[in-house]
């Protein structure tokens, strides 16, 4: 057998070989013998039928591609054996080309396409530019101070009608409903609050009035009936509120809490953004491809959750193709695309472990589960045990991994249109 380097394409490389007349009869024999093993033929113990007799039991469309599958394997292990400096291969090599004549006498072709590990090292990702991520926790912190106002707010019965800022019950009947149903919301606040507003102010409860409003692009015609109104006794945000809603001697202590988690959580977003457009722009700039074998499966894997999903939520595949105008292909598609990104992450992270030798030793698996005890009892893993340790140190490589990609990728200034990480 001989083979030539055709072409390289991102982490792939076309081998182009050939085999001679005799290599391919050997090949020819080596399937025939394997399959007849596990053939049933009458009168013969498996394996030990003449190969003339296995021969009427085999199409000639399963021969031919074990004999390519052979001479891919064969094609696979010499570029292997010649290349040692190579960076590890990975997957099994995909078959993209083959020409294998009637006559034997002329041999086989097969071009052959084998993956390697990228080589995603420091340099790599220090010569990554991609947009960065403002920040901005204010609006964050006012909606954690807002829900924690609406906890600790109490109502009373109010004998009058309804007005801005009361809290109310109402029936709504629509043109669109069968039946009618029942909601509580606060007059003026809110989409809904606003939309009934109008409506709403000066009815006392017993009541009903005609409406027609505009509400998620939709709009609602019928009858709304006033069944309930309280007084709501809003409390003042002051030190007094801090102590009643935690563990707070004042309300700049309180806000400082609620800023500091929310500059956290904001950081971990931003991170995860500038991580996943690093990983995005390396994998096109690298030029990162799968087999088409790997592709269909993570496809077919996305494509089995997304039916269990529907079906949990008790709506078929079909059902969900109608509802969204979309045909299947598409969705394929879709899927694939998505499936792929999917690929490319986890690739190019394990490369970037190996490539930057990224590893967590004991002394970092004690340290994160001192730190992390409650969420790892939530998450059920036992830290005692070696699956649970060894769960806890990829999650540390990972995170490590992560961040030195943070860290090392070039950033530009975030365009204005793009939205603030919140």
């Amino acid at each position: 057998m001989e083979y030539t380097t055709t072409n390289k394409i991102g982490n792939s490389t076309v081998l182009s070989a050939t085999f001679s007349a005799d290599e391919v009869s050997a090949m020819h024999r080596e399937a025939m013998q394997a399959m007849a093993g596990k053939l049933r033929i009458p009168g013969f113990r498996p394996g030990k039928a003449p190969l003339s007799i296995v021969a009427k039991y085999i199409s000639d469309e399963e021969l031919k591609d074990d004999v390519l599958q052979k001479a891919a394997s064969q094609t696979y292990v010499t570029f292997l054996k010649e290349h040692k400096e190579t960076d590890a291969l990975i997957f099994e090599p995909e078959l993209v080309d083959s020409v294998l004549e009637d006559d034997a006498a002329k041999g086989l072709k097969v071009d052959v396409r084998v993956f390697e590990m990228p080589k995603a090292d420091h340099d790599l990702w220090s010569g990554v530019e991609v947009e960065g991520v403002s920040t901005d926790t204010s609006k964050a912190v006012e909606r954690r101070i807002r829900a924690l106002v609406d906890a600790v707010t109490e109502t009373s019965p109010k004998d009058g009608p309804a007005a801005h800022g009361d809290s109310v019950t109402v029936t709504v009947a629509t043109e669109k409903s069968q039946n009618p149903y029942h909601t509580e919301f606060t007059v003026g606040e809110g989409e809904v609050g606003k939309a009934y507003e109008p409506f709403l102010t000066g009815m006392n409860v017993g009541e009903s009035k005609r409406f027609s409003v505009q509400l998620q692009e939709s709009a609602l015609e019928g009858d709304i009936t006033l069944d309930g109104v309280a007084e709501k006794h809003i409390p003042e945000v002051n030190d007094e509120f801090a102590r009643t809603v935690g563990a707070f001697g004042s309300l700049v202590e309180l806000r400082k809490t609620l800023e500091e988690d929310e500059q956290h959580k904001a950081d971990e977003a931003r991170k995860d953004t500038i991580v996943g457009r690093a990983i995005e722009t390396a994998a096109e700039k690298l030029g990162i491809d799968f087999p088409g074998y790997i592709r269909r499966d993570a496809t077919q894997e996305r494509l089995g959750e997304i039916k269990e999903s529907l079906a949990r939520n008790g709506l078929s595949l079909n059902e969900y193709l109608k509802y969204n105008n979309i045909s299947a292909d598409q969705l394929t598609k879709d899927v694939e695309a998505d499936a792929v990104k999917l690929l490319q992450r986890d690739l190019l992270m394990e490369a970037t472990e190996r490539a930057c030798s990224i590893v967590a030793g004991d002394a970092d698996i004690e340290v994160y589960v001192e730190s992390h005890k409650e969420e790892l009892g939530k998450a059920g893993i036992n830290t005692t045990t070696e699956n649970g340790r060894k769960t806890i140190r990829n999650v540390i490589v990972w995170e490590k991994t992560r961040s030195l990609i943070a860290g090392a990728v070039q950033l530009k200034e975030p365009s204005e249109a793009k939205q603030e990480v919140q």
